[in-house]
């Protein structure tokens, strides 16, 4: 009974997190001092397809947050079609190689291919889907449904403990933007979510609620397939995960400035790949 008090605690918080007049971040939050303060930095993006562009806009905002200077590094890692299952899958498998081998060889490996003058990372981002895991569609099929809840917050659990693996001294974990097709169980990763962060892992703090805000500017913020976020929805994102980032130091400048800019999401993804595929 305590453990599942716990449970509707972290989801309330969760939910309330994002109703302000404009977006908030819901869940724990990252000290400022210990994310957006101090020295030189490197922030590792995982995640799959809806997370081409969106890091390049935080990248924008951590360069404004810090007075115009490079001192946040936003390395974006990301796999298309690649949710939690295929970042734990087995070593040896497609997946693995994939993910984790294409993860080494890029960014975290003794020779990173991508890294550039980026310091190694320490803290990583993931925006991420429980999609694959149990079934198609994920494994928490009502906001009731423990057990469910449980096997996500398993699969959570090991994403974070494989990147805790590779020196990341905070991981950061979101759950899925609204994804029409795919409810209620895209919105109940939420829950998964919620029973991981109630074991008290030190190293692992929840990202922003994205699902909500995505869910209350449907269809806008989505391309005409109503599946991946357009400009809008990637600016969602790249907010949200900024005000988890700066917490209480989060600037309102800052993301006026995101939301004042232009961008062209597809151009962004575009670039995106051809800069993966340079690295193979």
């Amino acid at each position: 009974m305590a453990n599942i008090l716990r449970v509707i605690l972290v989801v309330a918080l969760l939910v309330l997190g994002s109703c302000g007049s404009s977006y908030r971040t819901g869940g724990v939050q990252g000290a400022a001092d210990s994310v957006l303060g101090g020295d030189t930095r490197s922030i590792l993006v995982n995640g799959y397809s809806t997370s081409y562009a969106w890091p390049e806009m935080l990248q924008d905002m951590l360069d404004a947050h810090a007075g115009g200077q490079r001192k946040y590094f936003v390395v974006n890692s990301v796999i298309g079609g690649a949710p939690v299952e295929t970042w734990i899958a087995a070593t040896g498998s497609q997946d693995h190689t994939r993910t984790i081998v294409a993860l080494e060889r890029d960014f975290l490996g003794p020779d990173p291919r991508l890294l550039g003058d980026a310091p190694r990372p320490t803290i990583v981002i993931c925006q991420q889907s429980l999609q694959l895991t149990g079934d198609q569609r994920g494994p928490v099929k009502a906001a009731h449904d423990m057990a469910g809840a449980e096997l996500g917050a398993d699969a959570l659990e090991a994403l974070g403990k494989r990147l805790h693996a590779y020196g990341m001294e905070r991981v950061y974990i979101a759950t899925h933007i609204y994804k029409k097709p795919v409810e209620p169980e895209v919105g109940n990763e939420r829950v998964a979510l919620a029973r991981l962060l109630s074991r008290g892992i030190e190293y692992i703090e929840a990202g922003p609620d994205v699902w909500e805000p995505t869910r209350r500017a449907y269809p806008g913020c989505f391309e005409d397939d109503g599946l991946h976020p357009n400009e809008g929805g990637m600016k969602i994102m790249a907010e949200g995960w900024y005000r988890t980032l700066a917490g209480e130091d989060a600037r309102e400048d800052v993301v006026r400035g995101l939301w004042a800019r232009e961008y062209d999401v597809n151009k962004m993804m575009r670039a995106y790949l051809a800069w993966r595929r340079t690295s193979r």
